[in-house]
């Protein structure tokens, strides 16, 4: 089953051209912080998450009047989470009241199949475009420089709403054997043939 589609799997985020974010904070003026300090080795994280984000063209350099520091969160396996400390972004821009689904009706779902098949989109938020004008407001500054998101950043108001509204989109009239909670999609079935059928 996979070989057929075998062009679908990749470690490069795609791009869609379904939806873009938006981020309304009104007539409120920039807001532009200083970054925050960082020095040996969380120094090199950062360029090097920079720079990787670069290359995949998930950020360019910007000149925005809007600036958010970066915080590296460093995880159980040694390597960092990026994180912009969007706080003063996020208390001003408008919510996006679109519902998240809730757990436990997924898993009212999924208690009666018998055959479940889990997929996990490659850097899920990295694949939906910002707007111009969202980009402008995404920027971070850092001791590299300023720079601004072309894509979804992970800790931006409204984000997750986005990002399920797009994967709902694209999962409307499979709902009876595919769920998603974010980027997070399982078909479920209650025969092989029917789950081989559903998730081509």
């Amino acid at each position: 089953m996979l070989h057929p589609y075998r062009q679908l799997f990749s470690n490069q985020p795609g791009r869609t051209n379904l939806t873009v974010h938006r981020v309304q904070t009104g007539s409120h003026p920039p807001i532009r912080c200083s970054p925050f300090r960082v020095t040996g080795k969380t120094a090199q994280d950062l360029e090097r998450e920079v720079r990787d984000m670069l290359a995949l063209g998930v950020i360019r350099p910007s000149a925005s009047p809007w600036a958010s520091p970066v915080v590296l969160v460093p995880k159980k396996d040694g390597s960092v989470w990026f994180c912009v400390d969007y706080w003063k972004l996020n208390a001003i821009t408008v919510s996006d009241a679109y519902p998240m689904p809730r757990p436990d009706e997924l898993l009212d779902k999924l208690g009666g199949a018998r055959y479940l098949t889990t997929m996990d989109l490659t850097k899920g938020y990295w694949q939906v475009p910002l707007d111009a004008d969202a980009r402008l407001k995404s920027a971070f500054i850092t001791p590299l420089g300023l720079y601004e998101f072309l894509t979804l950043p992970f800790s931006l108001k409204g984000v997750p709403a986005t990002f399920q509204r797009l994967v709902d989109q694209l999962l409307r009239g499979m709902e009876s054997f595919a769920v998603a909670y974010i980027d997070d999609i399982c078909v479920f079935s209650q025969t092989w043939e029917d789950h081989v059928s559903q998730v081509r």
